[in-house]
């Protein structure tokens, strides 16, 4: 099991970006990075007469990242000509920079999960060609299921990791509590990013000798220095510091954190790929979709079986997306350009069936969690039951201890390899109502089996059992 500690450190950028965006007021990472970076060549006289305003806009750009592709060349630090460069670090055009293979490394060796990428591999065939005008990195033609292979790193490491089902819900609970803290702790109060943005055109010219202090702009940046320090100070330390407090203002947000530690957390009853569909591929309306499904399947659950109650109150959901490329749902390498050992300078595009017939239709999934938040384990139980049943498409069978659907009706949801907790010992009649079942003659599926389309079967000759008299002792839910 994955460490909780090491999955905060890991995680706690994601948090604290998601804390700023819940205050309205958001501070980009990217934004700030670039603003500690002139923080830096600002104390320092040498860097200061290095760079020029071009220089620090180019470094700009190539932390928040170009399009390439962008019809309209969108950068100022360097002409399309040196288009490349800023597919380098973030590239937005096709997802291969230093960045993604970076973030591999460090989190595959810190979670111990295998890293397959090769990136070296790629980096030793990677050359400058011009392609429609612009020169973009490519790649040899020999490496293309190196690409693939990259992606799927990135998917399983969103999957066993990033989205993982308790790092998501610890991750909800760190959140509460950070936001319920915030006011307690200035570290962690949110920067209006076009504060943080004004305050970085100031350096540029500052820096480029472009204008000089004036009173106005001292007073701004002496109190936004301030609070960049005190969001400096922001660490995965934060967890502990609000934990182990005794003020009375954080006892609710040391208590959210308690339950992340003593594991008191809503508990995964069960998770399911979910069908593309062309109207709802985004998230919130595949959650939304989601949520009434269940609360649909509760219902009917419910009705079921009277001697259980499922409240609908006490269950949450979630839609989590896998890519395993870097634009959803297209072809990782549609946007590759490589080149071919005869000919370096001529780029083209490969088609995925010249990489390989095996690789995937489908390049980005939606997974669906649905939660139980109290902590009844009986209850948890049920409604693990509940979600296989409704996975399952919903199979409901009614199963009669006499011929002609008479004596005791016992209605079944789910597998019964025996009979003892059902208020019948044997099946001489059943009506299957959906799904497809599966009769045994014996007791814990033991043979003979007889499958069951929807329908009514008023005796064993009418499932074609080879003793029209023997009863069926065991139930088997096959399928929708």
């Amino acid at each position: 099991m994955m460490d909780m500690r090491r999955l905060h450190c890991l995680f706690l950028g994601f948090i604290i970006c998601e804390v700023l965006v819940l205050c309205v007021l958001f501070l980009y990472y990217k934004v700030a990075s670039f603003w500690m970076f002139l923080d830096i060549v600002e104390k320092n006289d040498e860097l200061k007469q290095k760079l020029n305003e071009k220089d620090l806009r180019f470094i700009k750009e190539l932390i928040e990242g170009v399009d390439t592709a962008d019809p309209q060349w969108p950068a100022t630090g360097r002409s399309k000509n040196k288009a490349f460069l800023y597919e380098i670090v973030i590239n937005k055009w096709n997802g291969i920079d230093v960045h993604r293979w970076d973030y591999f490394a460090r989190d595959c060796h810190h979670l111990g999960i295998p890293n397959s990428f090769d990136h070296q591999r790629l980096l030793e065939s990677a050359r400058v060609c011009k392609v429609n005008g612009r020169n973009h990195i490519c790649f040899r033609d020999k490496v293309a299921d190196n690409v693939y292979d990259m992606f799927r790193t990135q998917y399983t490491l969103y999957s066993q990791a990033y989205q993982h089902k308790i790092g998501n819900i610890s991750q909800k609970k760190i959140i509460d509590a950070l936001l319920e803290a915030r006011d307690k702790l200035p570290k962690i109060s949110p920067i209006a990013v076009s504060k943080l943005q004004d305050d970085i055109e100031r350096k540029i010219r500052w820096i480029t000798g472009v204008s000089s202090h004036t009173h106005e702009d001292d007073e701004n940046s002496t109190e936004l220095n301030r609070e960049m320090r005190e969001f400096a100070k922001l660490t995965d330390h934060i967890f502990e510091e609000i934990l182990y407090s005794s003020d009375v203002g954080l006892e609710g947000a040391r208590k959210k954190l308690e339950d992340v530690v003593k594991r008191r957390l809503p508990k995964c009853v069960g998770e399911t790929r979910l069908i593309k569909r062309d109207n709802l591929d985004h998230k919130k309306a595949l959650n939304q979709t989601l949520q009434n499904m269940w609360n649909k399947a509760v219902d009917e659950w419910n009705k079921l079986h009277p001697a259980v109650f499922l409240d609908k109150k006490d269950f949450s959901t979630e839609v989590i997306q896998l890519d395993c490329t870097h634009s959803t749902g297209k072809n990782p390498i549609d946007n590759v350009y490589f080149y071919r050992k005869w000919n370096l300078t001529e780029a083209f595009k490969i088609k995925k069936y010249e990489v390989s017939s095996l690789l995937p239709e489908e390049f980005t999934e939606y997974v669906g969690r649905v939660y139980y938040t109290k902590n009844s384990v009986e209850e948890e139980m049920d409604a693990k039951e509940c979600f296989k049943w409704w996975c399952l498409g919903k199979c409901v069978i009614e199963l009669y201890d006499q011929h002609a659907f008479k004596g005791t009706k016992c209605v079944i949801t789910g597998n019964c390899p025996s009979l003892d907790h059902c208020s019948i010992t044997e099946v001489r009649s059943c009506k299957v109502l959906s799904g497809v079942w599966d009769l045994y003659g014996g007791p814990d599926y033991a043979e003979p089996r007889y499958q069951l389309q929807k329908g009514e079967y008023p005796n064993p000759g009418s499932w074609c059992a080879s003793d029209p008299t023997a009863p069926a002792l065991s139930v088997k839910c096959v399928t929708e």
